[in-house]
Order: structure tokens, then C-alpha cells, then sequence
């Protein structure tokens, strides 16, 4: 599909949207841990203005073509909304390992059918992973991570 438009317009709009879902307050969160994610969305809301801004003032329409599949698009980007708010329900590390099997899943049967085999062997290259992302916030970069049914 190939589609005109102004870039700039469409991802300052895509960037207000973004920031102001993720704006929603999620639970007690401590005054010093909502610091660095605030600031990160402040700054999103920042540059998104701006290509706003710059959209109007200076109109750059550009071809834009979109090509795969716009249904896995969506279910993928839907997916990610729900990883983000079942974090606070089951936590960090039983969301990201049930949301990364399942895109992996998901994006994987573009080839065909998946078998078993393959789906058990993703299991300990994902437990490997989403281990890692957690020492490092843990234990290097010292952020507390939700908690929920299991870790």
C-alpha cells in the first residue's frame, strides 16, 4: 500500500498518542522512580510538538509505502499494550517471557506451522533474555521492577 503524507504530522501525531497512554498513572509508584520515566515522556511530548509544529510551517508530503502484513501490524502493536499493563498484574519477568514466546510465536507462522520442537527450543534463548534484562535493571542499573504472581 502506498500512501501520501506529511511524516512529520502523522509521527508527532503517533507520539502524543504513545506518550499519552503511557502517561496513565500505574499503581504507587515512588517519587524518585516515576523521575526518569516522566522525564523520558516529557521529552517525547517535546519532539513530537515539534514535528507538529514543523509539519505546518514547512509541509514535506512524502510517499510512504507499507509493505508485510497490516493485520500482524496491529496485533503485534496491540500486543506490546498488553505486555505493558499486564506487567503490574503478573510482573515483569512472567509478562515478558509470555509476551516474547507469543510474538515470537505469532511473527514466526509467516513461514508456515511451527512445531513443537522449534516452540521448545525458543524457551531457553527467551529465559536467557528476559534474565538478562532483569539483573541489568535489578542489580546494574538498580531499578525495582513490578512484582506479580511469581517474580
Amino acid at each position: 500500500m502506498i500512501l501520501r503524507l506529511n511524516t512529520d504530522i502523522a509521527a508527532g501525531i503517533v507520539g502524543l498518542a504513545f506518550a499519552a497512554v503511557l502517561w496513565l498513572p500505574r499503581g504507587e509508584m515512588g517519587r524518585l522512580s516515576i523521575i526518569f520515566p516522566r522525564a523520558v515522556l516529557v521529552i517525547l511530548v517535546v519532539i513530537a510538538v515539534g514535528l507538529i509544529v514543523k509539519g505546518f510551517i514547512r509541509p514535506g508530503s512524502r510517499r510512504v509505502v507499507i509493505s508485510g502484513s497490516l493485520r500482524r501490524l496491529l496485533v503485534v502493536m496491540t500486543g506490546f499494550f498488553v505486555w505493558w499493563f499486564a506487567i503490574g498484574t503478573l510482573g515483569f519477568v512472567v509478562s515478558t517471557c509470555v509476551a516474547i514466546f507469543l510474538l515470537t510465536w505469532y511473527l514466526a507462522r509467516v513461514d508456515g506451522p511451527v512445531s513443537w520442537r522449534r516452540l521448545l527450543q525458543w524457551v531457553p534463548i527467551i529465559g536467557v533474555l528476559v534474565g538478562v534484562f532483569y539483573l541489568t535493571f535489578t542489580q546494574v542499573l538498580n531499578v525495582r521492577l513490578p512484582t506479580g504472581l511469581l517474580l
